[in-house]
C-alpha cells in the first residue's frame, strides 16, 4: 500500500513539473500570458493536493526544487524590468560612481545615455531604492559589463539564486518535508527568485537565517543577519525591536554595528533624502495589487466623489506603524515565535503597501510555512497575485486582484474563524461597555426593587448586557432579529407593536437604532408607551451632504460585517437625520425633557437626548411661557 502511494504521489509531481515546465513556456512572450496564468493556477492546484496528501521526503523536496530552479536560471527579464537597474547600478560602480548620487537621467551620465540599457531603465529620473547589500550583488554583476549587460544580469542571477538555495537549505531545518514544499515548489517562488532574479531572493536568506539564529540562541549572529535582510530590501529593518526582545541590546549593537559597515562604503549628504524622494514615488503615485487601499480608496471615491490617492498613501504608512505598536503589545503579552512575530509584521506592510507586486509576496510565503498550520490563505494569494500580470496586456487584472485578496481574506477566516469571532466579539463587548457608560447617570433611581430596563433594537444585547453587569438592573433585549449573544431575555417583535404592557419598564434605551426603522415614529412611540419613566436615545447624525453619504456608507458597511449578512434587509430604511430633526421628535412626544448632548466628528457625530414620562415638560431654549395672574 506504501508502494502504491508513494508511485501516486510520484506521478502527480510528474505532473506537476509538466505544468511547471508549461509556465516557463507561456511566460516567455506576452501573447502567451494568458497560458502562463493558466499553468499557474493548474500547478498551484496540484502542488496544494500533494501537500495535502503528504508522502513527501526532504531529500526528494530539496531535489526537485534544484532542478525547477536550474530551469528557470535561463530566464530573461521578462516580467519585470527591474534587473536593468540592478545592471545600471552595477555598472555604474563598477566604474567607481556612487549610484545612490545621481539618477540615470543626470547630465553627468551622459556617456553612458546612449546605451541600449539606458532606454530600458524605469524611473529614469529618481534615484536608486535599492539598498547596500543588493548594490554590492549589483557591482559584482556590473564588472562584467563590458562583456554586454546580459552577462551582468546572469551574473547578478546567479548570485541571488545562490542565496536563495541557502535560505531553502536552512528552511529545511526548520519544517516538515509538507511545509517545504508549499514554499520551494510554489510558482511564485520559481517566478520570482530564480526566473525574473528579484532581490527578495538574498532578503529571503537572511529572514530565515534570523530565525534560525535566534533559536539557536546566537543573538548578537541573529543582528547581524536582520542588518543585511534590511540592507537587501529595507522593511526588515521593522522586526529589530521585536529581535531585542528576545536578545536585548546584543542583537541591537551586532545589528547596528553591520548595518553601518555595510552602508559606509555608499554614505553621502544626500543619501537620506535621495532614498526618501524616490520612497515615495511608490507610496504616493504607484498603485498595483493593494487590496486593503483599493477598498478605502473605492469607499473615500463613493462618499466624497473625490480621489484621495495622494492622501491616503501616506495614511496607510502610518498605518502600518501603528499596527507594528499593537503587534509589539500582542509580542509582549503572549510572547509568539519570531516567525510568527515577523509575519504578522510583513502581513501588515503588504495590507497597508499601496503596491504589491507578486514577488513581495515571496518572504511572507517563506515565512508563513513556518506556523503549525498550513498557510492556504497565503498559498491561494500567491498564487493569484500572478494573475496581474495580465494588466501588461489588457487582461483581466481586477478580476485577479479581487480573487487574490477576497480569496486571502475568506480562506483566512475560514482557517481562523473561531477566534478572530471570539476576539471581535471582545471588541463589540468592549465598544458597548463605553456605549453603556455614556447613559448610566440617566437611569432611574429605584428603591425597594430592581430597575427594569428594555434595550430595544438590541442586536448582540452587549448594551443592555453592560448596564445589567453596572447597575444590576433586570434587563430585556428586543429586537426584529435575534441576534443575541448574551444570557439576558430576548424577545423578537414586528418592528411595529412591542408584545409588552405600557409602562412595563422603568426606563428603554434606543441605541443607534430609530435610523434603520422602517417607521421610526412608530417605534418611538411604541418605547414611549412601555416606558414608565424615562426614555433614553442615541442617534449617528450628521450636518453636512458629505458626511450623510460618508454616514450612511460606513454604517452599511460596518453592519454587514457585525451581523454577517443579517442586518441587509434594514438597509432600506436606512434614513440619517439632524440633530434638531430628533430633538423635534422628542419635544413633541409630550415627555418631560431631561438632557441633550451631541459629541464625536465629522466621520461619526453622535446626538443624546433624555426623556422622562414623570416629568412636566419644559421648552428646551425657549422661554417658558409666565405663570397666570393670580
Amino acid at each position: 500500500m506504501f508502494h502504491d502511494a508513494r508511485w501516486r504521489t510520484l506521478g502527480w509531481t510528474a505532473a506537476f513539473l509538466g505544468l511547471i515546465a508549461g509556465i516557463a513556456y507561456g511566460a516567455r512572450m506576452p501573447s502567451n500570458w494568458p497560458l502562463f496564468v493558466a499553468f499557474t493556477l493548474a500547478a498551484s492546484l496540484l502542488l496544494a493536493a500533494i501537500v495535502w496528501r503528504g508522502g513527501l521526503t526532504t531529500g526528494w523536496v530539496l531535489a526537485i526544487a534544484l532542478v525547477m530552479r536550474l530551469g528557470f536560471a535561463g530566464w530573461p527579464p521578462v516580467l519585470s524590468d527591474d534587473a536593468y537597474r540592478y545592471v545600471w547600478d552595477g555598472m555604474l560602480q563598477a566604474e567607481g560612481v556612487n549610484p545612490y548620487r545621481q539618477t540615470p537621467d543626470d547630465p553627468s551620465l551622459v556617456h553612458h545615455q546612449t546605451d541600449s540599457l539606458y532606454q530600458v531603465l524605469n524611473s529614469k529620473s529618481y534615484h536608486t531604492v535599492y539598498p547596500p547589500v543588493s548594490q554590492g550583488i549589483f557591482f559584482v554583476g556590473g564588472s562584467f559589463y563590458e562583456h554586454g549587460w546580459i552577462v551582468s544580469y546572469y551574473v547578478i542571477k546567479s548570485m541571488l539564486i545562490a542565496f536563495e538555495l541557502g535560505a531553502l537549505i536552512i528552511l529545511s531545518r526548520l519544517v516538515a518535508a509538507p511545509a517545504l514544499a508549499l514554499y520551494a515548489w510554489h510558482p511564485l517562488v520559481l517566478i520570482e527568485t530564480a526566473g525574473q532574479a528579484h532581490t527578495e531572493s538574498a532578503a529571503l536568506f537572511f529572514i530565515v537565517a534570523v530565525i534560525w539564529l535566534s533559536k539557536k540562541g546566537r543573538g548578537g549572529w541573529a543582528g547581524a543577519a536582520l542588518a543585511g535582510a534590511g540592507w537587501t530590501k529595507l522593511y526588515p529593518f521593522v522586526f529589530f525591536p521585536f529581535l531585542m526582545m528576545r536578545h536585548g541590546w546584543k542583537a541591537a549593537l551586532a545589528g547596528g554595528a553591520v548595518a553601518v559597515a555595510l552602508i559606509a562604503p555608499y554614505w553621502h549628504p544626500a543619501f537620506l533624502d535621495n532614498i526618501r524622494s524616490s520612497l515615495d514615488l511608490y507610496i504616493r503615485y504607484f498603485e498595483f495589487n493593494a487590496g486593503l487601499y483599493y477598498g478605502v480608496k473605492k469607499i473615500f471615491l463613493l462618499a466624497t466623489g473625490e480621489d484621495w490617492s495622494k492622501q491616503l498613501g501616506p495614511a496607510f504608512r502610518t498605518l502600518f506603524l501603528i499596527s507594528l505598536a499593537g503587534i509589539a503589545v500582542y509580542d509582549a503579552r503572549k510572547r509568539p515565535t519570531l516567525s510568527r512575530i515577523f509575519l504578522l509584521a510583513s502581513t501588515a506592510f503588504l495590507v497597508c503597501s499601496t503596491t504589491v507586486h507578486p514577488w513581495y509576496l515571496a518572504p511572507v510565503l517563506l515565512l508563513a510555512v513556518l506556523e503549525p498550520r498550513t498557510p492556504w490563505h497565503f498559498h491561494w494569494l500567491a498564487t493569484c497575485s500572478l494573475g496581474t500580470y495580465l494588466l501588461y496586456i489588457d487582461g483581466p487584472y481586477w478580476f485577479f486582484v479581487n480573487l487574490a485578496w477576497w480569496g486571502w481574506l475568506v480562506i483566512g477566516m475560514l482557517m481562523y474563524w473561531r477566534p478572530l469571532v471570539d476576539k471581535a466579539f471582545s471588541v463589540m463587548r468592549l465598544r458597548a461597555t463605553r456605549k453603556a457608560r455614556r447613559i448610566l447617570h440617566f437611569l432611574p433611581r429605584i428603591d425597594g426593587r430592581l430597575l427594569r430596563v428594555l434595550d430595544l433594537g438590541a442586536a448582540e444585547g452587549y448594551v443592555g448586557e453592560a448596564i445589567h453587569h453596572r447597575t444590576g438592573a433586570e434587563v430585556t433585549l428586543a429586537d426584529v432579529e435575534n441576534m443575541n449573544r448574551t444570557k439576558l431575555p430576548h424577545v423578537c417583535y414586528d418592528g411595529r407593536r412591542l408584545p409588552f404592557d405600557d409602562g412595563a419598564f422603568d426606563a428603554v434605551v434606543l441605541y443607534f437604532v430609530l435610523h434603520h426603522c422602517e417607521d421610526p415614529e412608530q417605534v418611538f412611540a411604541e418605547a414611549l408607551r412601555v416606558s414608565s419613566g424615562r426614555l433614553i436615545v442615541v442617534e449617528s447624525v450628521y450636518r453636512t451632504e458629505q458626511e450623510l453619504k460618508r454616514l450612511t456608507t460606513l454604517d452599511r458597511l460596518a453592519n454587514r460585517i457585525r451581523s454577517l449578512g443579517v442586518m441587509r434587509g434594514q438597509e432600506p430604511f436606512l434614513r440619517f437625520r439632524k440633530a434638531d430633526e430628533w430633538k423635534e421628535l422628542g419635544l413633541a412626544s409630550g415627555a418631560g425633557w431631561v438632557a441633550e448632548g451631541e459629541w464625536g466628528h465629522a466621520l461619526h457625530r453622535k446626538y443624546l437626548f433624555v426623556l422622562d414620562k414623570k416629568k412636566v415638560p419644559p421648552y428646551p431654549g425657549r422661554k417658558k411661557p409666565a405663570p397666570p395672574a393670580s
